[in-house]
């Protein structure tokens, strides 16, 4: 597996904290505008790794899918 001992998740996160809450919500929302049509399959992968990134960075896509 290439990525066995790889970090792909604390860089993404520290980037996500970085932002301000307005940054954040646009963030979002973006991305969760980008994912309609994506099936729910795929969807659900890539929420575990924004999760993984940072859990309020997965909750605030779940919270923006559901508003759309």
């Amino acid at each position: 597996d290439h990525r066995q001992g790889n970090d792909d998740y604390t860089q993404a996160g520290n980037l996500y904290r970085l932002f301000d809450e307005g940054q954040r919500q646009r963030l979002a929302s973006a991305i969760a505008g980008a994912m309609q049509g994506v099936p729910a399959e795929i969807i659900d992968r890539q929420l575990n790794h924004f999760d993984q990134a940072d859990p309020e960075y997965g909750a605030r896509i779940r919270e923006a899918l559901e508003k759309q």
